[in-house]
């Protein structure tokens, strides 16, 4: 990677600014969900996975509360969520009401993320922000009741964490923490685990391996210090163990044939989702493509190797019994496939690779690591979903993108392209998102379909 990559941000800006910057985030965060939720909209996939399933799994804990059945209800993903919730159902809180409170998981999450932007960005990093906001993704737990934002507030917790230049037990102890309280909300994300493990082996910013050469040096140190940091991720496993006694699985019972995977397309489809935000950042990453492959060419071809074999190797295909389906795999169905392979999609997954090197090439050289590991993690744990669904990937990338961002110090000269990028990109999701909202059919609750999907 670039010399200066290895380097850290470590300026402070003035808290007016970044108290500005939370207060406009936070302010359209409550303007879009607070505003749609206030019109009781129930249409189209959020409403229906709100009112086919976590609201019927809420109902059920406020019925049995104070001893609710865990052993099988109406969502996929573990109770905490629905847990928190139903207490107050129980006292006679209406759904509109539920979903106010709910909300806060959202303004949580985008609140943490601007605070940490802002200490680098300031009063710009309430632009930094506007994708997620603009994401249905990231906007549809905000304004239904679903899960998703509740998880991603907890794994950005452990990744906050794992990113300090300086580490020891009680980072450890309080990512274990938060790692227990992530499977609660959402089993799938135990893979975060693996970020602490990682963050406890590179040890602190100056014991950082340069390269592949000198990660096992040290290693009993090295190893000593992950060992404690396993330690503090046992609680976790065992309330994962837990479920899965309970279960029978690693969902619920009545959802046990609908989340079998793996699903070989999924890196791939990552990497293309990638590509495509990368694109609106094409005047930041281009001069770093000039710079990598004039000192790291290897580098360049190592990652359009990597991309075209998880281009190549899966179906890509469109097809809603594979899982494929829904997002941008609506798109890559319209084009034409060849030995039920997209072009497309193997075209997007090698710019995908190279996307992310040159992505990595902005970030300190502790990051640099951390970031590998998430995402090695973060894709072999969506692999093992049947489902390849967008609504899973793109907030971990944006959020990615983001800490990038508000992390290196390669990009002092290139701010105007990062923020002309940010308005550019929020202003397409959020014209997906609006087309979204606007277009969408009412939803019959008298009919429950567990195949509705994401958008």
């Amino acid at each position: 990677m670039p010399r200066h990559s290895s380097e850290l941000r470590t300026g402070s800006e003035p808290i007016k600014a970044r108290l500005i910057a939370l207060s406009i985030t936070l302010g359209l965060c409550m303007l879009v969900c607070w505003s749609v939720i206030f019109t009781g909209n129930l249409s189209g996939r959020g409403a229906s996975d709100d009112l086919l399933y976590h609201w019927v799994a809420i109902n059920q804990f406020a019925q049995e509360w104070p001893t609710p059945d865990l052993g099988d209800y109406a969502s996929a993903t573990a109770p905490g969520y629905h847990l928190l919730l139903a207490p107050l159902v129980r006292s006679g809180l209406d759904h509109t009401g539920t979903q106010l409170v709910a909300s806060i998981w959202t303004l949580a999450l985008l609140g943490l993320l601007c605070w940490v932007v802002s200490r680098s960005w300031g009063l710009a990093s309430a632009v930094l922000m506007l994708p997620l906001l603009a994401s249905m993704y990231v906007i549809y737990p905000g304004i239904w009741l679903l899960p998703d934002n509740a998880g991603w507030f907890f794994v950005l917790g452990v990744l906050l964490l794992a990113l300090r230049p300086r580490t020891g037990w009680g980072v450890w102890a309080l990512a274990g923490v938060l790692l227990l309280a992530l499977v609660w909300v959402r089993q799938v994300h135990i893979w975060a685990a693996g970020v602490i493990w990682l963050a406890a082996w590179l040890g602190d910013q100056s014991q950082t391996p340069s390269d592949l050469r000198t990660f096992f040096t040290d290693p009993v140190r090295r190893l000593g210090r992950t060992i404690m940091a396993q330690g503090f991720t046992i609680p976790a496993f065992m309330a994962l163990i837990w479920f899965l006694g309970t279960w029978g699985g690693l969902v619920p019972p009545s959802f046990q044939d609908q989340h079998q995977g793996p699903n070989l397309a999924t890196p791939g489809f990552m990497l293309t989702q990638l590509a495509i935000l990368s694109v609106f950042f094409a005047p930041v990453l281009i001069p770093q493509l000039r710079t990598l492959w004039a000192h790291h060419w290897r580098l360049v071809l190592l990652a359009i190797f990597v991309g075209l074999v998880l281009g190549v190797l899966p179906h890509s295909s469109y097809s809603i019994e594979a899982g494929r389906y829904s997002g941008w795999w609506n798109l890559l169905g319209k084009f034409p496939t060849l030995a039920d392979r997209s072009p497309i999609f193997i075209l997007g997954s090698v710019m995908g690779a190279v996307s992310l090197t040159l992505w990595l090439s902005l970030a300190p050289k502790r990051d640099i690591w951390i970031w590998l590991g998430v995402l090695v993690a973060f894709t072999l744990a969506q692999t093992a979903n049947h489902a390849s669904w967008q609504r899973y990937h793109e907030p971990m990338l944006l959020m990615m993108i983001v800490l990038i961002f508000a992390r290196s110090m390669v990009l002092d000269q290139l701010r105007v392209r990062v923020l002309l990028g940010s308005l550019v990109l929020s202003v397409v999701l959020g014209a997906i998102t609006l087309s979204s909202i606007m277009g969408a059919k009412p939803i019959q609750t008298g009919t429950n379909s567990a195949q509705t999907g994401p958008d």
